[in-house]
């Protein structure tokens, strides 16, 4: 992920923080064997063992750090056992280049040496306070008999560093270079991997696909995570001009060829991973890589200057410890600035991901969410009651996070979601498609999935589907929404006698993946999408009706908005101001015109998807914070609004009901796979 000629580095503004120098690793060299098979092979140590097992794969060393913090600080903080796996060197040209120094000589193994000493640095300070803590380093043989590297932490043995060493770039002829998305694309390629100076595997491996994904699949069935988090497998279409440098994405899309590679890798393997044990299934996140430096910074100061932080240590400072490979990326951290908005932005593939939690036709709260690549569902076992159902599997095969659920006027259930249709080498054979399953009859079993498509005919252009957003219209029809290839909002309506219109696109306009669909009052149905500079409302000129771009003049937005229909016909918009990522509240009155900012005096907290429920008159408010943990504020006539916070980690977002005793239910995936519902404190002004 090191664009040449210099890389991009941290911003200039961020002044204060202290120049981290980094630290030597110490720790035995030494190989080991497989673990026994059986639960608790891995999880004996000191630390870790809050239950959730985290297992990040990325491209490059350094991955984590700029695109899937600050949420590896969270996971550090929270005592969960957390294993980062690096599928290449990261070596690119092998030159460390200090600022200010001469340009010394290319060296491909102390460079990678170098980066996985940065990375030693980096998450001993999240987990420590201290860059200079030790580690252990040792070759370990997976039972195919692969070699790879393992660091463990010392005093926290739930924080390991894995490295697989594959070349970035492999020479394979005169003049050509191939890497980890050839080795995708081709199943007879062979690479190798590169020793890298100061590492504990001392000889190069063969690699092909097949194996890579077969050591894929053997970390997850050793590590047995209930949370795996990777980069993004369909990044964004993006035009490169002059405004628009295309720097290392790949041609026509927003993001590095290795992250997108690394991506299908790790989703190749999930398909046949084995899941956490004991009947228990897994979560699975994506992690936008580029795209954040196309849209406007959604993390508040606090979490910049954390991100920061971490990435100083990383980058380190030559003669600062005492590994021979040097001790660290030179051209990363002391807060050099190439603005790119990877500091200052992180951003899921999928942002709108939450629990669907709503009342049942019998009163009973049921929660829909997507683990293990299928839509599971929660009951509670009685009205109001504070316990549910174990995770009632539905199918899918391979859905993808951003479930959306409906409840149709006669009480029967209908879910959309996204689905990998395919993952294979070729473009015809990597396919994504919007599926959907409804009940029959009321309280009956699901059908089986059904495709509905894509806006994009070619498979390629089809990758881009954003998750599908479903809204009731007039007369007994349904309207589905997805972000589209174009980066615009397409449309599909389901009539009345079950039949659905060919897909249409709406008027153009750019917005980021993440969307939110309500009816109002009078049956006309309402879809607002994150720009570049304010939000937009696309909106039906009656019930029924064609949908027209109606200007907002809202503010920049730094992520997807969520609407709220209000009971006297208005409309409430929330969504964070762009770089500060305050809440901001809209309302537009029933029948008017112009966009009313609400007093709502929050300070900021977090970043993501802001979540809004009506309870007694007023509207509940709940945002993700700085620690991963939700805040709530309720929003009324006659007071002043103000956050009260609930503890517990969320994976993706958070989301609010009503159960039958007319009280608000907070509901989150937690990174242990579980749901986890709240009620939420009636102290709340």
């Amino acid at each position: 992920m090191r664009p040449q000629p210099t890389r991009r580095t941290l911003v200039a503004g961020l002044t204060g923080l202290a120049a981290l120098t980094a630290a030597g690793c110490s720790g035995a060299t030494r190989t080991a064997s497989p673990p026994s098979a059986g639960r608790g092979a891995v999880a004996a140590a000191d630390d870790g063992r809050s239950g959730s097992r985290v297992l990040q794969i990325l491209a490059h060393p350094d991955d984590d750090l700029y695109f899937m913090n600050p949420e590896v600080q969270q996971t550090i903080g929270a005592n969960d056992q957390l294993v980062s796996v690096y599928l290449n060197c990261g070596e690119t040209g092998g030159v460390n280049k200090v600022p200010g120094r001469p340009k010394p000589e290319p060296d491909l193994a102390a460079y990678a040496g170098a980066r996985r000493q940065g990375l030693r640095q980096a998450y001993a300070l999240m987990a420590t306070g201290d860059p200079h803590a030790g580690w252990g380093m040792q070759a370990l043989a997976l039972p195919d008999g692969t070699l790879i590297e393992v660091n463990t932490l010392a005093g926290h043995t739930g924080v390991q560093l894995i490295f697989l060493g594959v070349h970035q770039h492999f020479a394979a002829g005169p003049g050509r270079r191939r890497g980890l998305p050839d080795l995708w694309a081709d199943p007879s390629m062979v690479t190798s991997t590169l020793v890298s100076t100061g590492s504990p595997v001392r000889a190069a491996q063969k690699i092909t696909r097949s194996r890579l994904i077969d050591v894929l699949v053997q970390l997850l069935d050793r590590y047995r995570p209930t949370l795996v988090r990777t980069l993004d497998p369909d990044p964004d279409m993006q035009v490169h001009d002059g405004a628009h440098r295309r720097h290392h994405d790949q041609a026509g899309y927003s993001d590095h060829p290795d992250h997108t590679a690394a991506a299908l890798f790790t989703y190749a393997a999930l398909a046949r991973y084995k899941g956490p044990g004991d009947g228990r299934l897994h979560a699975v996140m994506a992690y936008r890589g580029y795209y954040n430096e196309r849209w406007p910074d959604n993390l508040p100061a606090q979490l910049v200057r954390d991100k920061a932080e971490a990435l100083n240590a990383y980058g380190g400072a030559p003669d600062s410890c005492d590994f021979p490979a040097g001790c660290g990326d030179y051209d990363v951290g002391r807060n050099r600035s190439y603005r790119t908005g990877w500091l200052q932005r992180t951003s899921l593939r999928y942002p709108t991901a939450a629990p669907q939690v709503r009342q049942g036709p019998d009163g009973r709260l049921t929660a829909f969410a997507v683990l293990a690549g299928q839509a599971v569902r929660w009951q509670q076992t009685g009205k109001g009651d504070g316990t549910w159902t174990t995770p009632e599997p539905l199918g899918g095969d391979g859905l993808l996070p951003g479930l959306s659920a409906t409840l149709t006027e006669d009480g029967r259930w209908q879910l959309f979601a996204e689905r990998i249709a395919a993952l294979g080498p070729r473009a015809a054979d990597n396919r994504r498609e919007i599926v959907m399953t409804e009940q029959p009859r009321r309280g009956g079993p699901f059908r089986p999935w059904a495709s509905l498509g894509t806006p994009d005919r070619t498979p390629d252009h089809g990758r881009r589907v954003g998750g599908p957003v479903v809204a009731p219209g007039a007369d007994g029809t349904t309207w589905l929404f997805a972000r589209n290839w174009a980066k615009g909002v397409s449309a599909r309506q389901r009539r009345a006698d079950g039949t659905w219109s060919d897909w249409t696109d709406l008027d153009p306009a750019e917005v980021q993946e993440g969307l939110s669909a309500v009816t109002d009052g009078k049956g006309c149905v309402h879809v607002f999408g994150s720009g570049h500079n304010t939000v937009h409302h696309w909106q039906q000129e009656h019930p029924g009706g064609r949908f027209f771009l109606r200007r907002t003049g809202l503010p920049s937005p730094a992520d997807p908005p969520t609407a709220l229909a209000r009971p006297d016909g208005s409309l409430l918009l929330a969504f964070r101001e762009a770089k500060s990522a305050r809440p901001l509240v809209h309302r537009l009155p029933a029948g008017g015109a112009t966009w009313q900012g609400e007093r709502v005096g929050l300070v900021a907290r977090g970043y993501g998807v802001l979540a809004l429920h009506p309870v007694a008159g007023d509207v509940l408010l709940a945002a993700g914070n700085n620690d991963g943990t939700t805040s709530l504020a309720t929003l009324g006539a006659g007071h002043a609004p103000r956050w009260q916070t609930l503890t517990g980690a969320v994976v993706g977002a958070a989301a609010l009901a009503t159960d039958s005793a007319g009280r608000p239910v907070l509901a989150r995936l937690a990174p242990n796979a579980t749901l986890t519902t709240s009620l939420v404190p009636q102290n709340r002004r």
